[in-house]
This record gives structure tokens, C-alpha cells and sequence, in this order.
């Protein structure tokens, strides 16, 4: 059976994996790296460059029997996978590529956001040459990249500029006192009720006429479904928002020989790296048993416990109604990167 794979993170990499052995398939895994990276702690190369080696592990380290091509797909359609140079037929196809980072400013100089570790790095050449930095959003990973900021950084005025009234406003309000209280605490001024609609040289400027002076700017401001590539499927597989439809099984609507996992579906949970596990464990658990005319098993959305750094030894551990905050979920965020990681080496 040809397998092919579109993504190599925590959903794609992990079916590739678990079928890898299997000599019943021939697997290809597309990605535009040729390894796989623990993209939770990618915030954390910012001040470390060399600490993107710590949290990367080669394909070919652990997909003995899986083919890996890097060339960036162009097209994805019911029958094939198309690259720039060749045309991949398939048998099954797993989609899980993740979704989009955009910034939504027109003026993006010296303005990034946290898409991967190569990007962490060549942002933290800016940060550091920049005595003022705005960080746009304070959800879970602009809360992350300032705790890393005000822990790591001396005499830089650190401004983070949030819509909602409280940081990590999806979690229980003891985590968001917490990181209020250690962030202001360590230098961080936080604007609440506000949105970066516009940036000139040197300031930001919200949609209350409010001017913020600062030399870059780090946008973790909202995500985007782009899966332009699948526009041979019909329009209804996409939801208003630009994800991929998915029923019970994780199969793509109307497509039993396509599966979807990770961030790009519509399953309403998350998007993290776990639930992209979950995906992947029940995404290859279905191929097998789909070959063997077997009933397939169904995704039920978990809800699991957040694990959110503040620098290197303080965080919050977020369950749905409280938390647990301080040393224990900063020693526990570098156990969990570990013990993944030591999973595929």
C-alpha cells in the first residue's frame, strides 16, 4: 500500500513511525525539513541558538523503510501529491500540515513571529540588537516568548499588547494572576482591551490611536488554515474558516482513503502538541484496520493539562478549572521535552 504523509510534526511524524516496520507499506513523508522538531520549546532558541540541535531529531534516525522528500508540495489531490518535479500516486494519504502564523500588518519590518526553530534564531539576532520589543498577543505562545524575554534580558522594555482582559484567556484565571503577576514583576508592561493595527519604524499603533515605541516586534497574534494546495477537492471539505472537515474517524469528508490530523481539522479541542499524538495513534490504528476491513475507531476530543513555561524554571501547569503554578511545572516542561524527544532517538 503507498502512503503518503504531508507534515512532519507531531501528527505526521508519529504515523510515519508507528507504521515505519510495517513492510505491507510504502511510506513517503513529505515536509520541507528533513527532521523533526519539538516545536513547544522553540521560543527557547531565541536567546540560544545552539539549543536548536537539543530539540531536533533527523528523520532517517528513527524512518528506517520511510522515503523522505523535502521539495515543498504544490498540489494535493484525490488521486496524487504533487511536487515541483514529480507526482506521487497514493493508496492512503495523511494530511497534517499544520497551520499558518500570519502577520497581519502591512508594514512587517522587523516584525516576526515563532514559526520554527531557524526562525526562532534569526529572531533573536533582532531582539537582542533592540533595546524595546512589543510582543502582539498574549496567549500561550506570546505569554511564553515574554517569560522568556523578562528572565533573559536586562534593561529591555518588554510591552505586550492583548484584545482580551486577562493573558492565556482560555485557561483558568488563577494562570492568567500568575503570569500577570510574574511578568509585571519582572519588568513587562501589559496593555489589555487593545490590538496592534498599524506599524511605523520604531512604534506600534493600536486601535485605540495608542503609540507604542519599540524597535521589533514579535506578532502572536492569531493563526490561519492554509490548505490552498487541496483546491482540486471540492469546496466542501473546507470549513468557513479554511480547516479540513473530518468525520468521527479522523477521515477527511467524503474521503475514507484520506486522513486529517493535527492542527489543520475541525475537531473542536486544542491545538496542541498532544492532541496531534492522539491524531496520529488513531490515524494509524485506522489504516491498519481500514486494510483489513475492520470497524474503525473513533477520535474522542481529551481535554488535557497545559504545561506553559515562564523562562527556563518557572510555568504553569493549566487544567480546565485551576492550576498548578511555579518550580513544578517549569522542572516538568523540560521533563516532557525530553522524554518526547527520547522517544524518537
Amino acid at each position: 500500500m503507498r502512503l503518503l504523509i504531508i507534515g512532519g510534526g507531531f501528527c505526521g511524524a508519529l504515523v510515519a513511525k508507528l507504521l515505519d516496520s510495517n513492510p505491507d507499506f510504502e511510506i513517503t513523508l513529505f515536509d520541507k525539513k528533513d527532521y523533526f522538531e519539538y516545536t513547544p520549546s522553540i521560543h527557547k532558541v531565541i536567546f540560544n541558538a545552539g539549543f536548536h540541535h537539543k530539540i531536533t531529531v533527523p528523520f532517517k534516525k528513527f524512518l528506517k523503510r520511510t522515503q523522505i522528500v523535502t521539495e515543498p508540495v504544490i498540489s494535493i489531490t484525490p488521486g496524487f501529491v504533487e511536487t515541483a518535479s514529480e507526482r506521487y500516486s497514493y493508496d492512503c494519504l495523511v494530511v497534517s500540515i499544520g497551520i499558518d502564523y500570519p502577520i497581519f500588518l502591512e508594514n512587517k519590518e522587523n516584525v516576526c513571529t515563532l514559526k520554527n526553530g531557524l526562525e526562532a534564531a534569526h529572531m533573536g539576532a533582532k531582539i537582542l540588537s533592540n533595546s524595546s520589543i512589543c510582543i502582539i498577543g498574549g496567549g500561550l505562545i506570546g505569554t511564553e516568548i515574554a517569560g522568556e524575554l523578562v528572565t533573559k534580558t536586562k534593561g529591555k522594555k518588554i510591552t505586550i499588547v492583548h484584545p482580551h482582559d486577562r493573558l492565556l484567556e482560555r485557561n483558568p484565571i488563577k494562570a492568567s494572576n500568575y503570569a500577570k503577576k510574574f511578568l509585571e514583576k519582572h519588568g513587562a508592561e501589559i496593555i489589555f482591551g487593545e490590538e496592534v493595527v498599524k506599524h511605523e519604524t520604531g512604534k506600534f499603533i493600536t486601535d485605540k490611536g495608542r503609540i507604542i515605541e519599540a524597535g521589533a516586534g514579535l506578532w502572536c497574534g492569531g493563526i490561519r488554515y492554509n490548505a490552498s494546495f487541496m483546491k482540486e477537492f471540492p469546496p466542501s471539505i473546507f470549513t468557513e474558516k479554511g480547516a479540513l472537515k473530518v468525520n468521527e474517524h479522523l477521515q477527511l469528508e467524503s474521503y475514507s482513503n484520506v486522513f486529517v490530523g493535527g492542527d489543520i481539522n475541525n475537531v473542536p479541542e486544542e491545538k496542541t502538541a498532544q492532541n496531534a499524538e492522539h491524531h496520529a495513534h488513531v490515524i494509524a490504528k485506522n489504516i491498519l484496520l481500514a486494510k483489513q476491513d475492520k470497524p474503525l475507531l473513533s477520535h474522542k476530543p481529551k481535554t488535557y493539562p497545559l504545561v506553559i513555561s515562564l523562562g527556563d524554571w518557572k510555568g504553569i501547569m493549566s487544567f480546565p478549572k485551576f492550576s498548578i503554578n511555579g518550580l513544578f511545572p517549569g522542572i516538568l516542561k523540560w521533563l516532557i521535552e525530553w522524554w518526547v524527544l527520547w522517544g524518537y532517538r
